[in-house]
Parts: structure tokens; C-alpha cells; sequence
């Protein structure tokens, strides 16, 4: 009845559920504008002036580049650690290491720290390739984004030791790891949103540590860190 204007505000840090939400307001108001009374206007009487809040240019690179970054330290931080025990069993010097005078938490000590260290080593690379070459903005905390990237791949380094020692071959770890990865990162976000997941699938991503992860990363890097958002999901991957 007269001007009005309308505003719609989307979360585009997930490129995926904020196109499809663009889709079915645009076919609402369409079918508003048909069933309005009246004589019909040019448009039917809409103008719509899209603006993508947290990518304005449109790049793919800024919501891609950072879930590549999380695959990165999710399969050194895994793989890595996944073949040192089944390796040590392979060779048959798990015995001379469990009759040497160190304890348990020593062995895993041993095994599991040096491959968190290498993944610690890679964040300050991976970080300066994604926010300097592929100019991915950074608008949050770092130390946000360091904790959760050191709580990551502590969790991660835990999976792998965890698949290291029920397996008794490095042939059985690689595939147990592969097994793992592949439904983790299906489950994580990075390709599907989980809202758009069956409800028995969702209850399954809260035992993912990705989907932690991804939520800390797109949140600091994109969106500046929101506390609502960001300490749950640290709690959550220091539980895990």
C-alpha cells in the first residue's frame, strides 16, 4: 500500500545456505508481486539491491581458500601420527619399547608431541600463503584463531594415535585414517551446511572436530571473531 522498503539480512559466510535463502525470498516476493491487486508495474514493482556483507567482491577464494587450510592441517596433523605406533608395531620394536623403563603417557608422549609440533611449524606458512597471496581477510582476533588451530590439531593428533593403535599393519592405519577423514570432512560444513543435514546426521557432526573448527576459522577470519560463537566451539574441541 505505497513505498515501503524491506531489508534482508543473510549470514554469507556460508556461500551455500545464503544463495538458496536468495532464492526463495526472491520467488516469494515474485509471487507477491503477481498476486498483488492493482495495476501491474514494470518489475513487478521490486527492486531488489543485493549487497553480500562478508564478501562484497565475490570471491571464491575468500570461502574456499579457508577451508583448503583446514584440510591441510587435518590430514599432516592425522596421517602423520596415524603410522607412528602401526609402524613400531610393523617393525616388531613395540615390544622393546613397552619393557623399556618409561611409562605409557611417555610412549604417547613420544609419538603423538614431535607430529603436533610439525603441525604448530605449518600454521605461520599457511597462514602468510592464505592471508598474503590469496588476500583472505582477516577480521578477527589471532589469538582466537591460534588457539583454536593449536586445539585442532592436538585433537587431531589424538584421532590419529587413537587409529595408530587399534591397527596393527601401516597398511590398516592408512585406511583406518582414510576411513575417518572422508566422513569428517563430508560432515564438517566445509561442503554441505550441516542445517541442511537429516537430524541423525547432525547428532553425528558433534562428534567432529572439523566442524568445530570450520565455525572458529569462517567466524574470526570473516565475520571478526564473535564470542557467542567462538568459545563454544574452543570448548568443544578441548573437550574432544
Amino acid at each position: 500500500r505505497g513505498k515501503a522498503e524491506l531489508q534482508l539480512l543473510v549470514d554469507a559466510t556460508n556461500s551455500v545456505r545464503a544463495r538458496t535463502v536468495d532464492y526463495y525470498i526472491q520467488a516469494i516476493l515474485a509471487g507477491m508481486a503477481v498476486d498483488a491487486k492493482g495495476p501491474p508495474l514494470p518489475g513487478g514493482g521490486l527492486g531488489l539491491d543485493v549487497r553480500v556483507l562478508y564478501n562484497p567482491s565475490m570471491k571464491s577464494s575468500i570461502f574456499m581458500v579457508p577451508a583448503v587450510m583446514i584440510l591441510v592441517l587435518t590430514i599432516s596433523a592425522t596421517i602423520l601420527t596415524c603410522m607412528a605406533i602401526a609402524k613400531e608395531k610393523e617393525a616388531g620394536t613395540m615390544e622393546m619399547l613397552i619393557s623399556a623403563p618409561v611409562s605409557s603417557w611417555e610412549i604417547l608422549a613420544g609419538k603423538t608431541i614431535p607430529y603436533i609440533i610439525v603441525g604448530l611449524t605449518e600454521l605461520p606458512l599457511v597462514f602468510a600463503v592464505v592471508i598474503g597471496w590469496f588476500e583472505v581477510p582477516m577480521r578477527g582476533p589471532v589469538w582466537a584463531l591460534i588457539l583454536g588451530a593449536t586445539l585442532f590439531v592436538c585433537t587431531m593428533s589424538g584421532v590419529g594415535t587413537l587409529i595408530s593403535t587399534i591397527a596393527s599393519t601401516q597398511q590398516q592405519a592408512m585406511m583406518g585414517c582414510f576411513m575417518f577423514l572422508i566422513p569428517a570432512i563430508m560432515l564438517s560444513g566445509i561442503i554441505f551446511p550441516i542445517e541442511n543435514m537429516p537430524d541423525p546426521v547432525r547428532w553425528i557432526t558433534y562428534f567432529d572436530p572439523l566442524r568445530y573448527f570450520v565455525k572458529i576459522l569462517r567466524n574470526v577470519m570473516l565475520k571478526g571473531g564473535d564470542p557467542s560463537v567462538v568459545w563454544p566451539n574452543l570448548l568443544a574441541l578441548a573437550v574432544l
